[in-house]
């Protein structure tokens, strides 16, 4: 019979069948574990605020809420959802923050690119990295 007892680091139950040294290792691959799920949900997030973003900017561009009237973001919700097999993530409220989200930074990075174009390749540098942090904030902060 195993002689077993449950350690509070590591969550795991050890058997006298190995030593510290294996339960430190599974205890290090947890933590990489679950380091590289956040990783990934950075990720997603991140291409997640990208496909708003280029959804908010074909709104906006083509003046599709103005063409297609007061229903535009319901229509375009139920055939988007539709689309992708009924994805979440894509209610009339969504989508219209979507272009929300376009229109209220895409003057702010308009107008800073224009000024770094003007002056010097490390201000142009600096505003592509300030753009690109611009998509690692949670879709709910902006």
């Amino acid at each position: 019979m195993e002689n077993k007892k449950n350690t509070a680091n590591t969550g795991i139950e050890q058997t006298t069948e190995f030593d510290k040294e294996y339960y430190d290792w599974i205890s290090e691959l947890s933590s990489r574990y679950r380091q590289s799920q956040i990783k990934a949900a950075v990720r997603v997030n991140s291409e997640m605020l990208r496909f708003y973003w280029s959804v908010g900017k074909d709104i906006e561009e083509r003046q599709f809420d103005n063409r297609y009237g007061s229903h535009f973001y319901e229509n375009l919700s139920r055939d988007l959802s539709s689309a992708l097999n009924n994805r979440k993530g894509l209610a009339p409220t969504s989508l219209w923050y979507a272009k929300s989200f376009y229109s209220l930074y895409s003057p702010l990075f308009r107008n800073l690119r224009h000024d770094a174009e003007n002056s010097s390749t490390a201000n142009l540098r600096q505003v592509a990295e300030d753009f690109e942090m611009l998509f690692c904030i949670p879709w709910t902060h902006h």
